[in-house]
């Protein structure tokens, strides 16, 4: 870890304990009341529809990740904590981008405390920092693109971030494990003084990592709440992360998904001089006047600063009598990305008759602003080869000369209506509107080696419009026991320009779903949904910087969860889905799409979660599985990922304020790969392994 990083969390530290021992002040609920956002229990309600209306009552399949279960299961970062989520594949590839594939689809949205990460919808994937300031983890599953705008097809995964409290808390926690993993978290809460709260946390990473495939993640994070009176409530935050992680090219397979006699999957071979860098500074504020109990108005404003650096080997190579390796196609790129989003909207509850209304009117703006760097790579190290066995990685002085950029800018415009009615205690009723006007204009900038432009290339222009909508139905034959069906659109504008300067049309796509939801007790429910999806208007990155198109694709298939607390001190996350995602032949039938009938790639057919912790006189005691079906790594489906199950455990005892907790994962030491790029340069999973954990609660 950097000295400046660990001598500002070694400062924050002191400050927060001490704060933390100072009497907090009374403050009446009255005067804090949290008018920004709706105070949740995540098994009964969920802040990402905007409506305050329990789930039983909306026609829409959602799931939650506790801190809870992110504490008991040792997670550390939001891959991991998707394990806990029926459906949702995590894919984690180059070393530290993340990507999501929700109900055989890869298009999601990321949101942080309900504002969208842009990143992901540029380039699919993006780094994470680790989760010290992670409240709790939300997942809508199906378009969403009537609140949240275009790209959200598969669904919305919502990062909701600790908030301030009225009383004083803090907390600390020390980890080691495996590889040998160094884990630090530090956080605090509570009132400054009668109208303002505030929040602080830190979380320092960092590991060798299973292949030496390093991590070290560092982040800090502020929020301040101030109610001046019962009416107005100002929520600020500021976030800021400073990432690192050795990069990964996987393990090159053979045909058949065989790996190549005598290779020894524990090795990496990448460059040691590769990196992946990630900065991240961000700043939300918000700001919500309450009119009456009947009608609120909002406005949250964000702004975020985020540099992604990246030099890695990506391809490997082997030769004819497979006892070595070339690294056959270095990258070099530096993503500058900075988005500035607005979102206005009006709640209005009312009554006609008998019938009772939950109205939200909004206006959302997003300018875009990002510049992707390009470089020459050069040195003696450049185009190595290194043997398969006791490999020499460092083969020599490697580095890059910057020489275009790509730019993207982008404004989106984006206004949208939203009613929950209640026509009666047995039947309820959602629907909503959106309509996007989507601006990009795109070019390429020749620079010199320090990064001044030397040449400015053609501006290409990509104008979309689209409407969006959702419209559900609820039926409750019994108060715990929900019927719900409905059918949602979505979006999502092309941004990809070939190499001869052709566009494409934007995907678009729906989904129709029923599902049920029973309670069975307060703490404890079911739920079940059938659901089927289908995007047209695909398009799939081919080597040399190329896009082909693939046509349309449905996924249908069902799932259950069950979650909560059936009995007092024990808590349970279950949950399997069935999904078919495939490829569909093109509507013009002289034309031939030849992957059609094939599987989407990273879409597995079954994928099955389970874990359960259990409470009893200061002991912990968690087992947990995980378990996922062949996935096929491309859509010629020439290559898969064999299906595996993964077994967790935990052990812990709480002494007062004081506890100890010992994780172990994949405690049957599994061999299996987890994810691919390239279609076959695989990614083992992680062997056995374990994390012990001290941590001290006021």
């Amino acid at each position: 870890m950097q000295t400046s990083t660990i001598a500002f969390a070694g400062i924050l530290l002191s400050c927060t304990l001490s704060v933390a021992t100072i009497q907090a002040q009374s403050v009446s609920d009255s005067t804090v009341k949290q008018l920004s956002e709706v105070t949740i229990n995540h098994a009964q309600r969920s802040s990402i529809n905007k409506i305050n209306v329990p789930l039983r009552d909306l026609p829409l399949t959602t799931t939650a990740v506790s801190s809870k279960t992110i504490e008991q299961r040792g997670t550390d970062d939001l891959g991991e904590a998707m394990k806990n989520v029926t459906g949702v594949r995590a894919n984690n590839t180059y070393g530290g981008f993340q990507h999501f594939t929700i109900r055989g689809f890869n298009n999601f949205v990321l949101l942080i405390d309900g504002v969208r990460d842009e990143r992901h919808n540029i380039s699919t994937s993006a780094p994470s920092t680790n989760l010290a300031n992670i409240e709790r983890i939300e997942v809508l599953k199906g378009p969403a693109s009537v609140l949240f705008g275009h790209s959200a097809l598969g669904g919305i995964i919502n990062m909701v971030r600790k908030r301030p409290t009225t009383e004083q808390k803090a907390d600390f926690s020390a980890s080691y494990g495996s590889f040998n993993t160094r884990r630090m978290r530090v956080g605090a809460g509570g009132a400054l003084s009668k109208n303002l709260l505030y929040r602080v946390d830190a979380g320092l990473s960092a590991t060798d990592g299973y292949r030496n495939a390093g991590v070290n993640t560092n982040n800090a994070y502020l929020a301040l709440e101030y109610t001046p009176t019962t009416h107005d409530n100002f929520y600020l935050t500021v976030g800021a992360n400073k990432d690192h992680y050795a990069t990964d090219a996987g393990i090159p397979m053979l045909t058949g998904s065989k790996p190549a006699p005598g290779i020894n999957v524990n090795t990496r071979y990448n460059d040691p001089a590769d990196f992946l860098k990630n900065t991240t500074t961000s700043y939300q504020l918000r700001y919500t006047h309450q009119f009456s109990d009947a009608l609120v108005l909002s406005d949250q404003l964000s702004y975020s600063d985020d540099n992604i650096d990246y030099l890695s080997t990506e391809e490997l190579t082997f030769n004819e009598t497979l006892d070595s390796l070339t690294r056959t196609s270095p990258l070099y790129f530096n993503h500058l990305t900075r988005p500035l989003q607005n979102q206005l909207e009006l709640t209005y509850n009312t009554h006609t008759g008998q019938v009772e209304h939950k109205i939200l009117a909004g206006y959302s703006y997003s300018n875009l602003d990002r510049k992707t760097y390009s470089a020459n790579i050069y040195g003696d190290g450049l185009y190595a080869t290194v043997a398969v066995q006791d490999p020499i990685l460092n083969q020599g002085y490697i580095n890059y000369t910057p020489y275009q950029y790509k730019a993207s800018e982008e404004t989106v415009h984006g206004l949208y209506v939203q009613e929950w009615i209640k026509l009666s205690d047995k039947l309820k009723g959602l629907v909503g509107l959106r309509y996007d006007i989507f601006r990009g204009t795109y070019f390429t900038n020749k620079v010199d080696k320090n990064r001044n432009v030397t040449e400015r290339g053609a501006e290409t222009k990509i104008p979309t419009t689209a409407l969006t909508y959702r419209a559900g139905l609820v039926y409750q034959p019994l108060k715990a026991w929900s019927v719900y069906g409905s059918y949602s659109t979505y979006f999502k504008p092309s941004r990809r320009i070939a190499n001869n300067g052709e566009t494409f049309e934007p995907e678009d796509g729906y989904q129709g779903e029923v599902g049920t939801r029973y309670d069975i007790t307060r703490n404890w429910s079911v739920n079940g949904s059938l659901y089927y999806m289908r995007k047209n208007n695909q398009v799939e990155s081919i080597a040399g910087g190329g896009y082909k198109r693939v046509g349309a694709a449905e996924s249908k298939g069902y799932e259950i969860e069950l979650q909560g607390s059936p009995l007092a001190g024990l808590d349970v996350n279950a949950g399997y889905t069935f999904t078919l995602a495939k490829y569909l032949p093109y509507a013009d039938k002289s034309l031939t799409n030849s992957v059609a009938g094939n599987i989407v790639a990273l879409a597995p057919k079954h994928m099955a979660n389970l874990w359960a912790n259990y409470q009893l006189k200061g002991w912990s005691v968690g087992a947990g599985a995980n378990y996922m079906s062949d996935t096929y790594t491309n859509s010629a489906n020439t290559y898969v990922l064999h299906a595996y199950t993964t077994i967790d455990a935990a052990l812990g005892y709480q002494f007062g304020k004081l506890g100890l907790r010992l994780n172990v994962n994949n405690l049957a030491n599994e061999k299996y790969f987890a994810n691919a790029i390239y279609s076959n340069q695989f990614y083992p999973g992680a062997t056995r392994n374990y994390l012990l954990t001290l941590k001290y609660a006021l």
